[in-house]
């Protein structure tokens, strides 16, 4: 199974998310969650999915993160650990 893939992202798939993460205020603390997670090396499963970090969600299709959503917010695909 291939991983998530966060290197050599086409530049508008990361300045979207990080215009997703400055506009949803993601603090420091969060993205902090979301380095290690990174670098645990998680696995991306064929289609949409998302990760829960507790005050927002990042969802992604495939090897690709997609996009951030705020807590409350509706995610799509298969929920990952």
């Amino acid at each position: 199974m291939p991983k998530i893939q966060f290197c050599d992202l086409p530049r508008g798939v990361w300045q979207h998310l990080l215009d997703r993460i400055e506009q949803r205020q993601v603090s420091l603390l969060e993205l902090a969650l979301l380095r290690e997670w990174v670098r645990s090396g998680p696995c991306a499963p064929d289609g949409d999915w998302y990760r829960d970090f507790g005050s927002f969600v990042l969802c992604g299709s495939g090897p690709y993160p997609k996009t951030v959503l705020l807590r409350g917010m509706q995610p799509y695909g298969k929920e990952l650990e």
